[in-house]
């Protein structure tokens, strides 16, 4: 579930998200200012990178069942919206930004963000093997020094 959560977040980076922008288009230093315009040299360079990143991580980390891989995977996915919307509010100013105003590539990142979230708490821990309790002996099946055939009795009358 972790994982097609993951995948759900790379696959925003193919819708729009605002003003009929993809993240494909949008630079990678549009998370960390908000001068920067035009569209990104490369797919490597724009905000698409770390959602690709997050699937990547995310299959691993589903492959692998691995809590702590899925959720650093998760993190990213999380960073990467934050710093987003937080650089689209200063830019445009909070008041003239409203949850209207995003496109479906933000609402597929959120509810894939939440599909990993809830596949990475839905994990079953390691398998845990009962221990083994071994019954106590009955009285009769109790035997003593004496009633051992092993035992010799090198005592003196």
């Amino acid at each position: 579930m972790g994982g097609l959560g993951a995948l759900g977040v790379t696959a925003s980076a193919y819708l729009d998200w605002l003003d009929d922008v993809m993240p494909t288009e949008m630079p990678l230093e549009r998370l960390f200012q908000t001068e920067i315009s035009g569209t990104a040299s490369s797919y490597w360079t724009s905000v698409a990178a770390p959602l690709a990143l997050v699937g990547v991580v995310g299959v691993i980390g589903a492959l692998m069942r691995s809590r702590l891989v899925l959720t650093v995977a998760g993190l990213i996915g999380v960073a990467t919206l934050a710093l987003w919307i937080v650089m689209q509010a200063l830019d445009l100013s909070p008041v003239d930004l409203e949850p209207s105003d995003y496109q479906s590539g933000v609402w597929v990142c959120v509810a894939g963000l939440v599909v990993l979230f809830i596949g990475v708490l839905s994990m079953g821990g390691p398998e845990r093997e009962e221990p083994v309790v071994e019954e106590p002996l009955a009285d009769e099946e109790r035997t003593t020094i004496d009633d051992e055939p092993w035992s010799t009795d090198t005592r003196a009358d």
